[in-house]
This record gives C-alpha cells, structure tokens and sequence, in this order.
C-alpha cells in the first residue's frame, strides 16, 4: 500500500508545504554506547561530529497521522492538492561508522587468515600463523537502532553483531582430543615497559605456548610456571611484594597471568582463584581485569568446562601480548559489562627516602603513586541449556604513594 501511494504521488507531483526540524531545532546527542557481545565502544559525537549526518524525512499528513514516503533523496514537488512535509533528523551516518569499524584497532570486523596446528617430529605442538578475532555486522539493523536511539536520546544499543574467529586446520590427532577452533582470546598492551620487563614476559608467555589442559581439569599458572630462575631467560625488575615495590627476578610476569585470566574470563571458563594486584598498575587498563601472581603465594587457576581438551599457543606483536585458546565451543554467550569505578581516593603524599648518592637536594624517582578506588565487571554467561550464569567481579585497589629518592642536604653548622 505504501508504495502504491509513492507511485499516486510521484506521478501527480506531490508537494511540501514545510521544511522543518522534527521535534523543533535538532539537538545533537553527545554520546552513543555500542553493546558488542564482549566489549562496549563509546562514540563522543562532540568530538567525532563527522559520525552524523542531517537527513530529510518526508510524510503525507492526515490530520494528526504522518505516513512515510520515501522519494529516493529527492524532493518532492509542490502540489495544492496533497500535504506532503519533509523533517530534518539528525542521523547517523553509517558510510563513517562502518569505515571507523574497518580501521579500528579494538574492533577487527574481520577473522583473518587460516591458522595450522600441527606436530613436529618430536610430538611437539607447532603453530603456522595466528588467529584473530571480529565480528559479523548487521549493519542495516545497527542502522536502525542507532537512528531510534538518537531520536528517543537514548545512549545505550545493543550492537547486532555475532563475533567470529579465524578457520584453524588442526592435526587429526589434536582434533581427536576436541582441539578444533578458537574458543577464546586474551590480550594486554605491555607499552612503556623496560627492556627488563619485557624480557621477563616473553620469557614466561614461552612456558605457555603448546600447553593442553584437559578437559575436566584446572589451569594453575603456577604449575606451569615453576620457576622464574636465569637459567629461563628471566631479569630482575619491580614487583609489588607486601607494602613495597622492589626488584626481582621475573618481574612483569604478572602481565602474562593477566593475559591468560582474560582469555579465561571472556570465554565464560569458571574463574577457581584469582586476585587482582594491590593498586591499579597501568599495564593491566581496563582495570579490573587483571591477575596477580607470586610464586608460592598467589595462584591463577580456572576450570576447563568445555566439551574437548584446550591448546594455549601464545605470541607477541610489537606491545601487544596475546593467548589463545583452541577446544570445541559448546555454543555458550558470554557478555561482559565494565569496569563500574567507585569509592576513588587520591594518591595520598609521596614517600621520600633520603640518600647520599644524590647531589643534595636532588629527586630521583623509584616509582608513580596510584590512586585507589573500587572495579567492577559483570559477567554473564548464557550456556546452549538456556541456563544463566551471572556474576560480579570486585577488584579493591589501595592507594599508592610515589616513592622519590632525594639527596641529603647536610645540616648546617
């Protein structure tokens, strides 16, 4: 019916009376929250304007009704007979959004290339390539949703997306064991970091690559781990041990724990032991997500709950770690919400410790002072059953002092 009438229209020359804004002068909202099945991507439009667009929307008016034409972008011409108005909206405009998905670091809408799994001639696991992860976009639907939320000011879509992985060609008698395709993929941005500390990662990421864990059992990061002696390739840096952060081996290993408790956490595995690190270290942003480990003291451990064994193969990409977990994925949906920041306090006054081996007066830096607050993520995993699981994860951070070393001014006579 409504195309007939476009037809009846366009032949008669329909016309507008007004050109007007609906809902009076436009207003342009701030920001739109996209929902993604594992993340959430904020748009600011007050500094990302070029995500808009004004668009005409034309109707035909029966007393208080508005039916919806569509003339092709075109204006439609002026008719005595026959009430058609036109509307300016602010839309979006999915040209630009879809090229900012292409280009975006955080979200590749792509899955990559094959990866290959195959054994070596002593049964060791070896990987040809690495897998990446996207989404499958509906973007007619995004489209939609994203133009009624602008219209209703609301900030909040829930992106239709379906996130997918790269194919994996597995040897038959790793996928014997259930090891078939990506389950889950974790990553951390370890920039800034001193050559120690990215020694001491790389070191420890190797102990991981080509490990199984069967299906039914825990991961314990310490268990793999064992040792962080130099005979592995680890380096003396800062960890945070008790109320002090001091140098020793295998400092940054934290950062590996970290990685692998992502890939954990955003594959819905159950989570059996994990602490997060006593003030917000800016490796592990966003914060909330992160592991703490101490050999002997703290453990990272969670359960393989999936229907075959999972292969971790892990690498490294300029300052970008990644683990990845192969198995067979029973069809779960994990959604995550975060981080929830509350109860902030600021750093409280640096620490300083007098020295001689600095010109008197002078301030030497040991470490950056942290402000604490509250984290929260939410997790909620949807299994093929129809069964929900739903749980919060709290991580409590102090506030840290900086500590500065200062030269010792000698007392006057």
């Amino acid at each position: 019916m409504r195309k007939n009438l476009r037809i009846f229209l366009m032949m008669i020359g329909a016309s507008f009376s007004n050109l007007v804004f609906a809902d009076g002068v436009p207003k342009t909202p701030e920001l739109a929250h996209l929902i993604f099945p594992d993340r959430v991507i904020t748009l600011d439009f007050r500094v990302q304007p070029e995500f808009l667009e004004v668009v005409p929307r034309h109707f035909f008016a029966i007393r208080e009704k508005k039916i919806p034409l569509d003339f092709d972008g075109t204006l439609p011409k002026k008719n005595p007979i026959f009430d058609v108005k036109t509307e300016f909206e602010i839309a979006i405009s999915m040209n630009r959004l879809r090229n900012f998905f292409e280009s975006s670091a955080i979200l590749r809408e792509g899955s990559g290339s094959p990866v290959e799994i195959r054994l070596g001639e002593r049964g060791e696991v070896v990987f040809e390539g690495v897998p990446r992860d996207g989404f499958r976009i509906d973007f007619e639907k995004l489209e939609s949703l994203l133009n009624n939320a602008i219209r209703k000011r609301e900030s909040w879509v829930r992106v239709p997306a379906e996130k997918v992985f790269s194919k994996v060609v597995v040897h038959p008698e790793l996928k014997s064991r259930g090891i078939s395709e990506v389950v889950a993929i974790g990553e951390s941005n370890f920039a800034g970091s001193s050559a120690a500390r990215r020694q001491n990662i790389v070191a420890a990421a190797k102990k991981y690559n080509g490990v199984i864990i069967p299906r039914g059992r825990r991961f314990s990061f310490n268990r793999i781990l064992k040792s962080v002696d130099e005979e592995s390739g680890f380096v003396r840096e800062l960890v945070i041990k008790g109320n002090e952060t001091k140098k020793e081996l295998g400092g940054g290993v934290c950062q590996v724990s970290t990685t692998v408790f992502r890939a954990a956490f955003s594959g819905g595995f159950p989570i059996v032991a994990r602490r997060n690190h006593s003030y917000a270290v800016p490796y592990y942003k966003p914060f909330g997500i992160d592991a703490a480990i101490y050999l002997g003291a703290l453990d990272f451990r969670f359960l393989n709950d999936t229907p075959g064994d999972i292969l971790i193969q892990t690498f490294v990409e300029k300052d970008n770690l990644f683990f990845v977990f192969y198995g067979t994925r029973d069809g779960r949906k994990v959604e995550l919400q975060g981080p929830f920041i509350s109860e902030y306090k600021p750093a409280p006054e640096a620490i300083v410790f007098e020295t001689e081996d600095l010109p008197p007066g002078e301030i030497s830096p040991i470490s950056e002072g942290h402000d604490g607050f509250r984290s929260e993520w939410i997790r909620r995993v949807e299994r093929a059953d129809g069964t929900v699981d739903r749980e919060s994860l709290i991580s409590n951070y102090r506030p840290w002092p900086a500590r500065v070393l200062r030269g010792k001014v000698a007392l006057g006579r």
